[in-house]
This record gives structure tokens, C-alpha cells and sequence, in this order.
């Protein structure tokens, strides 16, 4: 039997990624690798998942991301759990 993944896991996905592409643009972090390593998180993993977010669900290598994942982003960079998980609200718990 084949693992599927619903659309609000997408979406909690795609949130991660976004929040994580912020925080490396404004340099609280250099890359997937340096958060996976802070983490001791499979980077190869979340290289793939990032990757594979606009594939077909049959043609995703990994389905879901940890839950480790998520409340790192929320504890590291201020990341609304909200947000993340829901989709509402600001994406920063103090935005500025």
C-alpha cells in the first residue's frame, strides 16, 4: 500500500520551506544543511522534500517532514506555530 499525503500537509510543508527560505535570506542560517545539522535532521531528506513539493505525490521520494522539524523553525526564528500549522496569521510571531 502507497503512503499518500492529504493537501494540508503540502501546505504545512510548503509553510515550512517559505519560513526557512526567510530565515536564510536574512542569514540566521546557512542553508537546509545547517538547520538539518542543528537539528540532526536528515538533510538529503529535506533536500528532496523541498525539491519535490510541485511533484505528483507518487513521485515524491519522502512524504513528510518531522515533527522535530517544525517546532525547531518555530523555536529558532520566532515562526508562528499558527501560521505554520493552520496558515493564519503572520508568518512571525513578532513580526516587525
Amino acid at each position: 500500500m502507497k503512503k499518500s499525503i492529504n493537501p494540508q500537509a503540502l501546505s504545512i510543508q510548503r509553510r515550512f520551506f517559505e519560513a526557512l527560505e526567510m530565515a536564510i535570506s536574512l542569514g540566521k542560517i546557512n542553508g537546509v544543511k545547517g538547520f538539518c545539522d542543528s537539528h540532526n535532521l536528515n538533510r538529503t531528506k529535506y533536500s528532496r522534500i523541498k525539491n519535490d513539493l510541485n511533484k505528483p505525490i507518487d513521485e515524491m521520494t519522502y512524504k513528510m517532514i518531522d515533527i522535530d522539524a517544525l517546532a525547531g523553525i518555530c523555536a529558532d526564528f520566532g515562526v508562528s506555530p499558527e501560521w505554520l500549522l493552520l496558515g493564519r496569521g503572520k508568518m512571525l510571531k513578532n513580526d516587525k
